[in-house]
């Protein structure tokens, strides 16, 4: 091999290595004085940002969450975080704007069982179950292959019946 296709990859690395350390730059100083990240890094990262942090941005910036997306990624966020309460508002809230949103409703039921509300977990799963149902007849809500989808039903049926029995 020549040096140019050698050092071709690695500067090309280092270009990315680099943007994702302004981007990651970005989101730490936004956390803690928004006015000074846009001033130090700029608008530009905005799009780059990771999806657990750009709602949480998107709010301090004043921008109110437009789509199921960005209720999503920001209950998931806070469900990471153990938050259970908040994000289970977040996720109801993109149920609401979506009910075909499948991950939304999945995520939902996890809070809720984490919160050891089983009744309610259990009508959230179900509620996932026939979304993966109507996922099967319709390409815009494409959650996998059929076998995936058939898999997936199998595994919620299976935990369905073992959850709330310790």
């Amino acid at each position: 091999m020549e040096k140019g296709q050698v050092a071709e990859p690695q500067a090309e690395a280092n270009k990315q290595d680099l943007y994702m350390r302004h981007v990651e730059g970005f989101v730490k100083v936004a956390k803690e004085d928004f006015p000074k990240a846009l001033s130090q890094f700029g608008f530009t990262v905005w799009h780059s940002l990771p999806p657990k942090d750009a709602p949480f941005l998107k709010e301090r910036l004043g921008v109110r969450p437009l789509e199921a997306t960005d209720l999503y990624n920001r209950g998931t966020a806070l469900a990471m975080e153990g938050k259970w309460t908040e994000a289970e508002a977040d996720l109801k809230a993109a149920l609401k704007m979506d009910p075909d949103y499948a991950p939304a409703a999945f995520n939902l039921a996890v809070c809720l069982e984490k919160q050891e509300r089983f009744g309610e977990a259990k009508e959230t799963y179900h509620q996932y179950l026939k979304i993966l149902d109507r996922a099967r007849d319709r390409r815009d809500i494409r959650l996998g292959t059929e076998t995936e989808i058939a898999q997936e039903g199998a595994r919620i049926r299976q935990h369905l019946e073992t959850l709330g029995k310790s």
